[in-house]
């Protein structure tokens, strides 16, 4: 099966699961920062990275494009 990497949206972290959504979605928190919420890391650039971390928590709300998969 293939491997995809996945970042927290928090804290950075990264861990690598099963390349079906399915393992995306059982990600679960991430064991850096209890954080929950993933993106694959290929869909980041290091601008989002820097975004996604500067903004406060209790500010982020993703709305995505449609076909664009995010692990949350």
């Amino acid at each position: 099966m293939t491997r995809v990497s996945i970042e927290c949206l928090s804290c950075g972290g990264a861990r690598e699961i099963g390349g079906l959504l399915d393992h995306a979605m059982e990600a679960g928190s991430c064991p850096r920062c209890g954080y929950v919420g993933w993106a694959f890391s290929a869909d980041l650039s290091e601008r989002d990275r820097r975004l996604l971390r500067d903004l406060p928590l209790e500010h982020r709300r993703f709305e995505l494009p449609p076909g664009h998969l995010a692990v949350q």
